[in-house]
């Protein structure tokens, strides 16, 4: 089957992230909320400068898993809280939630992030890789 053409792949992505608003997360134990910060994320890094198309196609062909991952994970994989930021910026703390997830059961991270006002928020979405504990040779 060949590839969509990425401003359609775009378009779709966009159409059915507006539609969201928000899904309630059963591990969180709240509503994790669909923003524009989120959607940027999807076509931008967090440096505001554009993803590769690659990256983008990446990011955009695993945006249907989200919300499953987000109804269907039983544990928070991890979570950081930043340092260094500026007294007067509001408190940002990051979860990543990890479910096998599709058709082929590939398993997907999910980043949220809860802002100072308690609202947690879609940030990113990747697939989850096990941490690898051996050293590489040299």
């Amino acid at each position: 089957m060949p590839e969509k053409p990425l401003r359609q792949l775009i378009e779709e992505t966009r159409v059915y992230y507006d539609s969201i608003g928000r899904v309630k997360s059963k591990i969180l134990n709240s509503y994790v909320h669909f923003t524009a910060e989120g959607k940027r994320h999807l076509l931008y890094k967090g440096n505001r400068k554009k993803r590769s198309v690659k990256e983008q196609r990446y990011k955009l062909n695993l945006f249907p898993l989200v919300i499953p991952v987000l109804k269907q994970s039983t544990s928070i994989q991890d979570w950081r809280f930043p340092e260094g930021h500026d007294e007067n910026e509001e408190d940002v703390q990051y979860y990543a939630v990890v479910c096998d997830v599709g058709k082929q059961k590939i398993s997907v991270r999910v980043i949220v992030m809860r802002t100072g006002d308690g609202q947690i928020n879609y940030h990113s979405v990747m697939k989850h890789k096990a941490p690898n504990h051996k050293k590489k040779p040299r």
